[in-house]
Parts: structure tokens; C-alpha cells; sequence
């Protein structure tokens, strides 16, 4: 008797876990589907890709230098989203031609390098970073 009353408080226990869980996913709300969606803007591009010692572009060639593979994996991984982002924001001069043809070539740059990571290949990663044009694209659209 006793181990059927156990039996059924857990299977009630179980079920109202369940429920709670999908009553949760179901409710989440539209605004966090938007966060994972959303397109980090220049600044932000610019700033945690390029600027200063803890810039993506510094650990990775720290962690290629270091041979520390998953981490310049890591890091390439987030310049090369970072890379495919930047042409999704509006170039805050110039002309808009110049600005996907810049930001294409900036993508396909931090593709290179990522890829490089994945192989292991420290030349790959600095012709892929190397080839990073950073007063091509400021002379052109930096206000």
C-alpha cells in the first residue's frame, strides 16, 4: 500500500514538472526569441573584435601563438559572426555600394581565419586576419 502511494505521488510529481516545463516554453516571451536574432551594431563590432588587448583579433593570434587551438577557435568563431554581422548595419557614411563590397571583404577575411583555426594553420589565420583593411573601410565610413 505504502509503495503505491509513493508510486503515485511521484508519477503526479513528474507530470506537474512536465507541465510546468511546457507551460515555461510555451510562455516565453517574444523578446527573447528577438536577443538571439538581434545584430550587434558597429560600435560593438568594432570595439569587442578590435579594440585593445582583450579584442577578439588579439586572443586569437595570443592563443595561435600559444597553440592554444580551441581558444582561437573560439574567439575566430565570434569575429566571423561578428564579420557576417557588420554588413547587416547601415554604413554611418558613404556610399552604400562601397560599404557591402567593403564589408563582404571583411567576412570573407574573418572566414579565412576561423577556418585557419579549425585547421590548425597559424598562416592561415594571419593571411586571414592580414588581410583585415581596417583604414580602408574607416577612411571610407567612419564618421
Amino acid at each position: 500500500m505504502l509503495r503505491k502511494l509513493i508510486r503515485v505521488n511521484l508519477m503526479a510529481m513528474f507530470g506537474m514538472v512536465a507541465m510546468m516545463l511546457a507551460y515555461g516554453a510555451a510562455t516565453a516571451s517574444p523578446q527573447d526569441k528577438d536577443k538571439k536574432d538581434e545584430v550587434p551594431d558597429i560600435k560593438e563590432i568594432m570595439s569587442k573584435g578590435h579594440k585593445g588587448s582583450d579584442a577578439y583579433i588579439t586572443k586569437i593570434k595570443d592563443a595561435v601563438k600559444g597553440e592554444k587551438w580551441e581558444d582561437a577557435q573560439k574567439y575566430a568563431k565570434t569575429l566571423a559572426f561578428f564579420g557576417e554581422a557588420l554588413g547587416k548595419n547601415k554604413a554611418p557614411k558613404g556610399d552604400a555600394d562601397s560599404w557591402k563590397t567593403l564589408c563582404e571583404k571583411y567576412a570573407a577575411a574573418t572566414k579565412a581565419a576561423y577556418k585557419g583555426t579549425e585547421d590548425k594553420d597559424a598562416k592561415a589565420v594571419a593571411k586571414g586576419l592580414g588581410a583585415i583593411n581596417c583604414g580602408e573601410c574607416h577612411k571610407l565610413h567612419k564618421k
